[in-house]
Order: structure tokens, then C-alpha cells, then sequence
């Protein structure tokens, strides 16, 4: 007998039990009439899963009148899942929007302790692509364009403290972090053209010209698209390509404002 329809087949109980725990999210309490409504399954349905996910730990019933209300145990649920995580995924139907438009590679990348960290990115979906695959790579935050627009844009003080490590590092690409007057020279002119880019790098064809993901004061994310420096200036990228990335920035920032469905 062939199982493998069968296998694939989504388990029908186990798609109930998360809708109806993504109803119970929406708010405090909620009755039994209120959860039909929600989640559009039948109350003798309901009750049998109530129960059962009450037996779990993930739902206590507060009472009779007011109804249900999700348990402490389902915090386990979201241990994995980081803030970042969502970002990353929020962010990648626009990158590769990006690159559908202008043809160029774009990665984003969130931060991580003394490094930013690329997250995603389009380089198999660009035609100009000669970057190797910088997925999960660390890169230095004051040599790329993402982590000097990580450093510009995000609070003061949690980039003294950044700074703060990198002037400790012994690493060679945190050397420029001693000379604080330059640094400070050079995240004043990112902050007020409103990107970065990458610092120049023998050998490298391409550059970076990176934007922040900002939440309120906080830079979640940062986004780069490269290109490359023989075919057009500093000037002609930003003039060409800001307008875009900016958009995309905010739209990513709109989506991780939204409440999810």
C-alpha cells in the first residue's frame, strides 16, 4: 500500500488546535461563543480541543461565564523564534523585489554582540552577483556598509558601548574604532546623507550602499544592495537606488508593526 499521499496529507487535529490557539492570542479571556466566531469551528469541536490543550498546560479555563485564556506553557511554544527571525522574513519578499527592479544583489542583516550578521540575501537572483555567499557570515561593523549604518542609526547609547568593545578588539578591522574623532566624522556623515557604504576594500569589485531598518529609535536590521564602483559612482548609487531602499526599509518596518492575522 502506498502511504506516501496519505504521509503528506496535513493532520486536520493538529491545524484546529493552532488556529484555535492563535485565536486565544488575540485576547485575554475568551468565551466559547466567542472562539466559534474566531476560528469558524463547532463548539462540540472546540470543547474536545479546549480540553485537551488544558490537559496540555497551553489553555486554562478561567470560568464558565468569561471563558478561556492561554497558559504560561505556551510562551515554550515561541523559545525559538526570535525578534530577528521576524524581521528576516518580513523583509524577504522586498529584497527580492528590490533586485527584480534594479538587478542587483541585496542582503540583510541584523546584529550580533560585535558583528553584523547576514540574515538573507538575493545573490542568486541578481545577473551581477560576484560576491561570494556571505549567508550567516560575520562581517565587521565599521568596515561594511551594514554594521557603519547599524552604528549611525542606532541609539547613543548603545553605539558607545558598541564602540566601546570594538576599540577593545584586537581584530584588525576594529583597529579604526581607537581614532574616535574619525569615527564620530564618519557616522555624523552617514546620519545626515542617510546611508553608508562600504569602506573601500582592495580586490573587491563591488560596494555596498546600505540603509537601516529602524522600530521607533531602534535599528532592527540593516539592508545593502551592492554594485559595482567601476560603473557608477558613490553619488550616481544613491541618486539611482536610495529611494527605493529607503521605501523598502519602511515597508519592512510597516510589516513588523502589523498585528499578525
Amino acid at each position: 500500500m502506498n502511504n506516501s499521499a496519505t504521509d503528506k496529507a496535513p493532520i486536520e487535529p493538529v491545524i484546529r488546535a493552532l488556529r484555535l490557539l492563535e485565536a486565544l492570542n488575540g485576547e485575554t479571556v475568551m468565551p466559547l461563543g466567542r472562539l466559534h466566531e474566531e476560528t469558524g469551528l463547532p463548539k462540540p469541536t472546540l470543547v474536545r480541543l479546549l480540553d485537551t490543550l488544558i490537559a496540555a498546560g497551553y489553555v486554562r479555563r478561567v470560568s464558565r461565564r468569561a471563558g478561556y485564556s492561554l497558559a504560561e506553557r505556551v510562551l515554550r511554544l515561541s523559545g525559538g523564534f526570535r525578534h530577528t527571525d521576524r524581521v528576516v522574513e518580513a523583509a524577504r519578499p522586498f529584497l527580492y523585489a528590490l533586485t527584480a527592479r534594479h538587478k542587483w544583489p541585496v542582503a540583510l542583516a541584523t546584529f550580533d554582540g560585535d558583528a553584523m550578521i547576514v540574515r538573507a540575501g538575493t545573490r542568486h537572483a541578481s545577473p551581477f552577483s560576484t560576491d561570494p555567499d556571505y549567508l550567516d557570515t560575520r562581517l565587521p561593523m565599521l568596515v561594511s556598509a551594514l554594521g557603519r549604518a547599524y552604528l549611525a542609526f542606532c541609539p547613543d547609547e548603545e553605539r558607545e558601548t558598541i564602540l566601546a568593545m570594538l576599540r577593545a578588539s584586537p581584530a584588525r578591522a576594529d583597529r579604526t574604532a581607537r581614532d574616535e574623532r574619525a569615527v564620530m566624522r564618519l557616522l555624523a556623515t552617514i546620519r545626515a546623507r542617510g546611508f553608508a557604504s562600504t569602506a573601500p576594500l582592495r580586490g573587491d569589485p563591488a560596494t555596498g550602499l546600505a540603509v537601516p531598518v529602524m522600530q521607533g529609535p531602534n535599528v532592527v536590521a540593516c539592508m545593502t544592495m551592492r554594485y559595482f564602483g567601476s560603473a557608477m559612482s558613490e553619488e550616481e548609487a544613491a541618486r539611482r537606488y536610495l529611494g527605493s531602499m529607503r521605501d523598502a526599509a519602511a515597508a519592512i518596518a510597516s510589516t513588523l508593526d502589523e498585528k499578525p492575522a
